[in-house]
């Protein structure tokens, strides 16, 4: 296996995977056709931001994720700010905050931000939802790994579920149609979640822990099926030494993921949250590991370092090339990569 170095060294399409001539042109045509959402990214990272590895994405839509792993107010709300000042000053790119803002940009051939917090920065204060929803916001997480008011975070010893105040929290975003992600919530409080709210909520960035047992941060199958029972979507992830404990991983791993995710809880109910970045993630993680991140309590050991064929967002037309690999439709790859995401962003936020 090539290092990460020596792997990146390689031109973007031969990083991808090995179609027949005919599947080449239909995954380069859908990939361009469709539209294409990420429900979970770290694109705005000034040292690491290069635009044209982002158009190479083919993107269509951006869900950043704002507040790192702060769950301070001011700080959060001046970041969101200057991210989105950031894509405000990059060409081709605007912000967004309803569904019809990315059949728009579509049209127009841009590539549209739209903002999620993550985790949620409210406190003890309800009407902070309100607020952020003001600034832009249309999507925010409940928990990080650790225990906030709201309720557990996956990594926490125990799971208490929903507290009172996580109910109104629920409640709240339900009124002002703020979508709810659960991607790092505790086993209780994600089905909590999911029982209290009147909307479809998501797992924009997770995998099935059925595939990888031991990693704590993916869903369990019971948590998948209650999910999709409510309409709710689960969004696949590309972060290494989540959907693998193995010491090489990439796409294949991915695409298991999404297949597993298809046949559980089927077609309509799974899309894709990358969570990756331009860096070196692995590298970001093992600095991390034993403060916020706390990786050992969620069991993810950092083995490999780094995803071939998934690498950053860049190689976004890998995942539309695995689809058609696999076998998938193309009426089935059009939900999974946009066509879902847009459904849910329709019916919670408008």
């Amino acid at each position: 296996m090539l290092s990460r170095d020596e792997y990146l060294k390689l031109p973007l399409k031969e990083r991808f995977i090995k179609l027949s001539k005919n599947e080449d042109d239909r995954a380069v045509g859908l990939h361009k056709k469709l539209i294409v959402i990420d429900l979970h990214t770290h694109i705005a990272l000034p040292e690491e931001y290069d635009r044209q590895r982002v158009r190479n994405s083919g993107l269509t839509c951006i869900f950043e994720a704002v507040g790192g792993v702060t769950e301070v107010f001011d700080e959060s709300t001046r970041e969101l700010g200057s991210i989105f000042r950031f894509f405000q000053t990059q060409p081709d790119m605007r912000l967004g905050f309803c569904a019809e803002d990315v059949r728009k940009a579509k049209k127009d051939g841009k590539q549209l931000v739209m903002a999620q917090f993550e985790p949620q920065t409210i406190g003890l204060k309800l009407d902070r939802i309100d607020t952020l929803y003001g600034l832009g916001v249309r999507m925010m997480m409940l928990t990080f790994n650790s225990r906030n008011y709201v309720g557990d975070g996956c990594g926490e010893r125990t799971d208490s579920g929903l507290s009172y105040f996580g109910l109104d929290v629920v409640d709240r975003m339900n009124k002002v149609g703020m979508m709810i992600d659960l991607s790092h919530c505790g086993d209780k409080t994600t089905l909590d979640t999911i029982e209290a709210s009147k909307d479809p909520v998501l797992f924009n960035h997770t995998g099935a822990r059925a595939l990888h047992p031991k990693c704590k941060r993916l869903k369990t199958d019971e948590a998948m099926k209650a999910l999709a029972e409510k309409g709710g979507l689960m969004g696949i992830s590309a972060v290494p030494n989540q959907l693998s404990n193995e010491r090489t991983q990439g796409i294949q791993d991915m695409l298991n993921h999404i297949d597993y995710a298809v046949k559980l809880i089927g077609i309509d109910h799974v899309a894709i949250g990358l969570d990756n970045i331009f860096g070196d993630q692995v590298a970001h993680h093992r600095a991390a590991a034993t403060t916020v991140f706390f990786l050992s309590r969620i069991g993810q050991e950092l083995n490999a370092d780094y995803l071939e064929g998934i690498e950053s967002p860049e190689e976004w037309p890998n995942i539309t090339r695995g689809l058609v690999s696999r076998g998938y439709s193309d009426q089935e790859i059009e939900k999974i990569i946009g066509g879902n995401a847009l459904r849910i962003m329709e019916q919670v936020i408008g």
